[in-house]
């Protein structure tokens, strides 16, 4: 009746509307509770609610109905589709709301750019060395290498966080090579490689043979396919402090720097990749 008369939800009715819409998609078989058409993951389930919330426009302009009785139906198949890192960004979303703390409402943003976002495919502009020490660029570089490191990805371009320069982030952990089967590391010729930084990055092909192996992209999450990159290319730029860097490699870190710079071109893998091999990295657990 509250929710009804003023159209409207406190924070602490937010959570007590998430918990009631959750216990209700609750079944007892076997004396044990379990989620209708819903795996065993409280986190991810608790999720599926807090993601409907956060459809609505605000916390505190909430319309009941809107948001549990048009949301939730016309939306729910997809929900239990929900992916682990769906689940973090929007129980994430969801404290910081109730904490009070505001994320970022300008680039660099804290989070990667989706495919369709028109920033991903305009042409990034050169940095004027003068300004790569200035508070403004380096603030580029940190977020860069902060959400590179939180998404666990090997590489980040400034377009990807909303900044239209060309600055790219590479880094590739012994942990993050070692998780991937032996085999397919000899195949791609995987190696780790320490944090590095290219402003101005110029990209000269030193190996015109083309190889073909999976990519995949921060900006087009859980999805991969087949992409042609040159087995061997060299890049000269300035690094953070604005000295000359130069940097010449094959095979895994051939690829990821192509893949950064094409990025500062305004172009996507999904360019360029073999459309009969683009599949969501999940789908044998999607049945």
């Amino acid at each position: 009746v509250h929710f009804t008369k003023h159209g409207r939800m406190s924070h602490a009715e937010v959570i007590f509307a998430a918990v009631f819409s959750f216990v209700n998609l609750l079944k007892e078989k076997d004396g044990k509770f379990n989620v209708i058409r819903g795996g065993n993951n409280i986190l991810r389930n608790m999720a599926v609610i807090a993601l409907t919330i956060r459809t609505s426009a605000s916390l505190c302009t909430m319309n009941l109905t809107r948001v549990f009785c048009t949301t939730i139906p016309a939306r729910a198949p997809s929900f239990w589709g929900i992916s682990k890192l769906q689940a973090s960004a929007t129980l994430t979303w969801v404290f910081d709301k109730l904490r009070g703390k505001k994320r970022r409402s300008a680039p660099p943003y804290e989070n990667v750019l989706p495919v369709g976002n028109p920033v991903l495919r305009g042409q990034a502009l050169p940095v004027d060395p003068k300004n790569i020490k200035t508070k403004e660029t380096q603030e580029i570089v940190d977020q860069l290498i902060k959400v590179m490191r939180k998404k666990e990805a090997v590489g980040l371009s400034a377009p990807q966080l909303g900044v239209g320069l060309q600055i790219i982030a590479m880094e590739c952990t012994k942990r993050q090579v070692e998780i991937v089967p032996q085999e397919v590391r000899k195949a791609r010729e995987m190696q780790d490689f320490p944090l590095k930084i290219f402003i101005n990055p110029k990209l000269k092909v030193t190996n015109y043979t083309t190889v073909v192996f999976p990519e995949g992209c921060e900006s087009l999450p859980g999805y991969q396919a087949n992409v042609p990159r040159y087995y061997g290319v060299s890049v000269t730029g300035l690094d953070r402090e604005g000295l000359p860097v130069a940097w010449q490699v094959t095979g895994w870190p051939a690829r990821i720097l192509q893949h950064e710079v094409e990025h500062l071109r305004g172009n996507l893998y999904i360019d360029i990749m073999d459309s009969r091999t683009f599949m969501d990295c999940a789908w044998d657990r999607k049945k």
